[in-house]
């Protein structure tokens, strides 16, 4: 079962600069992220969204407008889930931006005062001009602590066990399927080795030709 969070505020209020931030901040704790932003603006053959910041760090994501979805589908006002698990069917949690309508654990960005009466769901505030009365409350250089608390309380109990490959030093990209099969491939021979469970495990291997004789 995914995670979800809304992220909600009015329009210029730091919704996107904080789920960037927040997106990059969890998949550093080995929490896989996708992003969908809900709009009420069309959005089927339009450039230039804000869903290029996110694209450009990997993260997997979808424009929600009312004309439909910009990605691999076109239907009008599909399920959210629906679009997750068809779409973004490897990330742990999701942070949507906008979605004041829906029944999801949120965070408001912005004053408490200016958040609409009916917005429900609220578990976190953050506001650009620093904490205010509401608790838990944050602000900006306290996205490390409110990243935690997003980690701790929809993830909670969860393993992430994270894989990298890197050759000469040199981090490679592993595309998600790859990954995995190379993950639970090792972690399956290492289950029979102690005091390796909850561990960082480093396997190094030195690669080279044989000349033919």
């Amino acid at each position: 079962m995914k995670a979800f969070v809304a992220v909600s505020g009015f329009k210029n209020s730091g919704k996107t600069t904080l789920c960037l931030d927040l997106a990059s901040r969890l998949e550093g704790m080995g929490i896989r992220v996708g992003f969908v932003k809900r709009t009420h603006e069309a959005i089927l053959g339009k450039g230039g969204t804000d869903t290029g910041f996110f694209l450009g760090q990997g993260i997997p994501t979808i424009l929600w407008g009312p004309d439909g979805v910009r990605k691999e589908a076109q239907e009008v006002q599909p399920e959210l889930e629906w679009l997750v698990e068809r779409l973004m069917p490897d990330v742990d949690l999701v942070l949507l931006e906008g979605g004041k309508d829906l029944p999801l654990p949120r965070i408001w960005v912005g004053p408490p005062e200016d958040c609409p009466k009916g917005v429900g769901g609220i578990f976190a505030w953050y506001s650009r001009e620093g904490r205010t009365d509401k608790t838990p409350s944050f602000g900006p250089g306290e996205e490390d602590q409110l990243a935690s608390l997003l980690a701790e309380r929809l993830v909670r109990g969860k393993v992430f066990p994270s894989i990298s490959l890197h050759v000469d030093g040199r981090n490679v990209f592993l595309k998600p399927y790859l990954a995995k099969f190379l993950q639970e491939s090792i972690q399956g021979m290492l289950r029979s080795l102690k005091d390796t469970e909850g561990r960082d495990v480093y396997i190094h291997i030195r690669r080279r030709d044989i000349p033919e004789r």
